[in-house]
């Protein structure tokens, strides 16, 4: 029997944003926010709640009058009438023409960055009521987002926020900097930008007990933090990145692909011309999507082991493009975050964009009667598929549920559920197999819509589990499930501080062995 008790989650800590459309199907209970064109609206309602100080490092804030961004000058200015001390550096490179800062009030105090050759102030962060004696009150935003209209509808882009005092204090720390000191005016004598900063002082913090670690650039060898990152990965390493030239990096990726680990990519075209490209593009093929449509594929995320919950998950994002500017000259910011609801989230998002934008279907634990996909960890110049239900090994063909059978990459269509337990394997150049892989359905509980076990909506396959489908309840939902009439499911998986519920005189059947 399920545990009789009903519970409700506490608001996580870390919280993130996408603007373009995410794909709940692949959540594990934690469902991704697509805020459309809604960034300003987010940003606004956050500044409206300070009560003590605002520190913003943007690069570019494009506004007028009447613009969707002009939300955050209105809202600053309010800020700054009730008192709120409000500090703003902005690039001071002709980069950029950062028009909405005409449209702040005298009270708010703005400082350009220097203008160095080869080099832009391309922070995107906010610090909220860092030194507030209430440590809730304490936020730190960042994320790939430039405050402008296109960015907020047009560009892809993610925001996070932070709450945590320490997480906060790296930031202000980063910011006092570049403004030359604490004070509510900037001091041009003693402000500091690019190589000529010192390193963070504490780059490792705990949020929600999860590993959070913030690094700004030139100083912090974020290049070399990245590679770090990449070299964790066991399964799978999914990117997004809007100017990606680093060879380094790229071959870092390069190696774990050849070394089994399944890589996914989406990088703008304005990255074409560069090594990187020429290093992946040949290696990946379908599995890296080139952005060439309206606006700009604007993210700078690397998503490791996202779809592996036990392998340390970590999101990678802020403003750090993958270029040797960014890591030799530019004032750039990321956070690391190890949390795999997090990871999951971004999983959401990026699988959004990569089918949204031609891709192979996402890979993950299907819902049944849906598609997914199986990928060959060994690599090689030919590929065949092979089945086992039970009597051995045969190869397959393509058909109306496969796809790719003579490819790394093994699609299914509308699987049945029945097809629970059969096995896949891939003979590799004709003399080697791939790891075997077990076809399993697997229902993810969201709780967005109510405790109704019965609701559709509360699933992440956005239909009800079947006698063939593992369930798995996470902690952390705004709901917890209440079965009110009974039903089956192959097994139930409680995480911990995760609850359900059974009234009484209602069955609930686990058809698994």
């Amino acid at each position: 029997m399920v545990q009789v008790t009903t519970g409700y989650a506490q608001t996580s800590k870390i919280k993130c944003y996408f603007n373009h459309p995410v794909n709940h199907a692949i959540s594990t209970g934690f469902n991704a926010v697509y805020l459309n064109s809604t960034f300003p609206d987010t940003i606004a309602a956050y500044i409206n709640r300070a009560k003590y100080s605002i520190d913003v490092a943007m690069y570019n804030y494009t506004a007028f009058s009447g613009s969707n961004t002009a939300k955050i000058a209105v809202a600053a200015n309010a800020a700054a009438t009730r008192g709120v001390i409000i500090r703003w550096i902005y690039n001071g490179t002709s980069a950029t023409s950062n028009s909405g800062l005409s449209l702040l009030s005298p009270l708010i105090k703005t400082f350009p960055s220097a203008n160095y050759i080869d080099y832009i102030m391309h922070n995107k962060f906010m610090v909220i009521d860092v030194n507030s004696p209430d440590s809730t009150d304490v936020v730190a935003q960042t994320g790939a987002y430039n405050w402008s209209d296109q960015q907020t509808t047009v560009d892809y882009n993610n925001l996070v926020f932070i709450q945590n005092k320490q997480v906060a204090l790296a930031f202000y720390h980063e910011f006092n900097k570049m403004w030359g000191g604490t004070g509510a005016n900037p001091n041009a004598a003693s402000a500091v930008f690019s190589s000529f900063k010192t390193p963070g002082s504490q780059t490792q913090f705990r949020v929600d007990d999860q590993l959070v670690e913030v690094f700004f650039s030139p100083k912090d060898s974020v290049r070399q933090r990245l590679q770090t990152t990449i070299n964790t990965a066991d399964h799978d390493l999914f990117f997004a990145v809007y100017t990606f030239t680093s060879a380094d990096v790229a071959n870092s990726i390069k190696a774990k692909y050849n070394n089994g680990v399944f890589v996914r990519g989406i990088i703008d075209d304005f990255s074409v011309p560069f090594n990187a490209y020429a290093i992946l593009n040949p290696l990946l093929g379908n599995n890296m999507i080139t952005y060439d449509s309206s606006g700009t594929y604007h993210n700078k995320i690397l998503l490791v082991d996202g779809l592996s919950p036990s392998s340390d998950p970590v999101v990678v994002t802020g403003s750090y493009n993958w270029t040797t500017q960014a890591q030799e000259s530019n004032d750039e910011n990321v956070v690391v975050i190890h949390d795999a609801a997090i990871a999951n989230q971004y999983y959401q998002s990026l699988c959004a964009d990569f089918t949204a934008l031609g891709g192979l279907p996402c890979l993950s634990a299907p819902c049944p009667n849906a598609n997914t996909i199986f990928v060959s960890n060994t690599r090689g110049s030919s590929y065949q598929w092979q089945l086992n239900t039970g009597s051995g090994f045969g190869n397959i063909s393509d058909n109306s549920n496969y796809n790719g059978v003579s490819t790394e990459n093994l699609s299914f269509t509308n699987a049945p559920s029945s097809w629970y337990g059969y096995q896949y394997r891939c003979l590799v150049n004709g003399n080697r197999y791939s790891d075997t892989s077990t076809l399993k359905f697997t229902a993810y509980w969201n709780g967005s819509a109510g405790t109704a076990w019965e609701n559709t909506a509360n699933w992440n396959c956005g239909n009800l589990p079947d006698a063939n489908t593992d369930v798995i309840i996470n902690s952390g939902v705004k709901f917890y499930p209440v079965i009110n009439t009974s039903t089956m499911c192959r097994s139930v998986r409680l995480n911990k501080d995760a609850f359900a519920a059974i009234i009484s005189g209602i069955l609930l059947l686990l058809t698994g062995k």
